[in-house]
C-alpha cells in the first residue's frame, strides 16, 4: 500500500509518516514501481508509535520501548456564562484525556515491569499470541501468527476491536492452542471455497466454546455490530490473504450472535 493509505488506516498524516521515517521510528519500505510499498508490519509499527504518542510517551523514548514494545442578541451575562461553560467543558475534556493517558501509562508500566509485551491489546490477547509464537512448529506458522498479531494490534489501536473480543482468544487452559496453531499453518491464500467456509465455521465454533453460554449471552447483548463490520473491513484491507475467511465469518458470526441473544 502507498503512504496515503497507511496514513489513513492509522488516522495520521503523510507528513507524520515521513517524519517518523526521519526519526528512524518507522522503517522505510522497499520501492515497487517507483512507489514505497508499505505492508501490514508497517501499519502495525505505525499504530504502536501513534498509540504510545497518545499515551504521552516522548518520541525520543518510543524507539527504545518498541525495540525492547454565541447568539448575537444574548445579554452580556449570558455571554459570560456561555464562555465560562465552554472553558469548563474544555478543562473537563483535558482532564479526561489526561486521565486516559495516565491509565495508559500505568498499564504500560505494569506490563513492562511484568516482562510483558508493550501493546494496546488486552493482556489475554498478548498472552495468546506469545504462546502461539513460541510454540509454532515452523517459520511459516510463526509468520502467520505474527501477521494476525499485527492485525489485532492495529484493530485494538484503532478502536475497531470490541472490548468483548478479549474473551474470543483462548486462555492457556482452554485446550485450543493446538487447533489454533494448525489453522495458522494452513495456506490461507490457496484454500478452496469449501475450505474457506469450513475455516470460518471452525473459528466461530471455537469462539463459542471458549466463551461458554453465559459470556455468549453477555456478548450478544453488548456487542456493537457496526464495530464487527468495521473489524472485518480492516482485515480485508490490511491482510488480503485473510479477506475470504473474514468475508465468510462475518455472516456466520452475526447469526451466532443473534442465536446467543435468544438462548435462555
Amino acid at each position: 500500500m502507498r503512504v496515503a493509505e497507511i496514513a489513513r488506516l492509522t488516522g495520521t498524516t503523510v507528513r507524520t509518516v515521513r517524519y517518523y521515517h526521519q526519526l528512524g521510528l518507522l522503517p522505510v519500505p522497499e520501492e515497487r514501481g517507483g512507489w514505497r510499498d508499505y505492508d501490514l508490519s508497517h501499519v502495525a509499527r505505525l499504530s504502536r508509535i501513534r498509540w504510545l504518542v497518545q499515551a504521552g510517551v516522548p518520541l525520543k523514548s518510543i524507539g527504545g520501548i518498541l525495540d525492547s514494545p454565541a447568539v448575537a442578541a444574548a445579554p452580556a451575562g449570558a455571554a459570560v456564562i456561555e464562555d465560562l461553560s465552554e472553558a469548563l467543558t474544555a478543562v473537563v475534556e483535558h482532564l479526561a484525556e489526561t486521565t486516559r493517558q495516565r491509565d495508559m501509562l500505568a498499564s504500560l508500566l505494569a506490563r513492562a515491569r511484568d516482562g510483558l509485551t508493550v501493546s494496546p491489546m488486552p493482556p489475554r490477547m498478548v498472552a495468546f499470541f506469545d504462546r502461539l509464537e513460541a510454540a509454532s512448529p515452523d517459520e511459516r506458522t510463526r509468520a502467520a501468527v505474527r501477521r494476525e498479531r499485527d492485525l489485532v494490534d492495529v484493530a485494538c489501536y484503532g478502536g475497531r476491536m470490541p472490548p468483548e473480543a478479549e474473551y474470543l482468544f483462548p486462555g492457556p487452559d482452554d485446550g485450543e492452542d493446538d487447533g489454533a496453531l494448525a489453522a495458522y499453518g494452513q495456506d490461507t491464500e490457496n484454500l478452496t471455497d469449501t475450505q474457506v467456509e469450513e475455516r470460518a465455521a471452525q473459528n466461530v465454533a471455537r469462539f463459542e466454546r471458549v466463551l461458554g453460554p453465559r459470556r455468549c449471552r453477555e456478548l450478544a447483548t453488548q456487542v456493537d455490530m457496526s464495530a464487527i463490520r468495521s473489524l472485518f473491513q480492516l482485515i480485508a484491507a490490511a491482510e488480503p490473504a485473510y479477506a475470504r475467511v473474514a468475508e465468510a465469518m462475518e455472516p456466520l458470526l452475526a447469526k451466532a450472535i443473534a442465536r446467543w441473544s435468544t438462548t435462555p
